[in-house]
């Protein structure tokens, strides 16, 4: 069995290109249980939110991923910023749903004690 160089040398730009790209972590905006969830839980929920947020910003922008995506694949970079945007949009939108139900389940609760 004969390895072509160049066959595997557009594996390995594929690979790499590839492995540049900033992943699907689009979140649910309303999930099964939310209106169940205790003013704590609400709570702890928006904080991770809030780490995750931070996680997607650092998707965007002049960073490894989007400098290794146009090196070998320019419209690599387009994807990635396309990407990081729905992701930190879902992000945002899920914390105001849930920030509108933490107002309206805890809020009352904090001003009547």
């Amino acid at each position: 069995m004969r390895i072509n160089l160049k066959n595997l040398a557009l594996a390995g730009v594929l690979c790499t290109a590839l492995s540049g790209c900033v992943p699907n972590k689009e979140v649910m905006v309303v999930q099964p249980g939310d209106y169940d969830m205790s003013c704590n839980q609400l709570k702890t929920e928006l904080e991770l939110l809030g780490v995750r947020f931070q996680d997607s910003k650092t998707d965007s922008g002049l960073t490894g991923k989007n400098i290794l995506s146009g090196v070998f694949f320019w419209p690599g970079i387009v994807f990635n910023e396309h990407r990081a945007a729905k992701n930190t949009e879902s992000i945002i939108k899920r914390s105001e749903h849930l920030s509108r139900l933490y107002s309206q389940k805890c809020a009352s609760k904090k001003s009547s004690q």
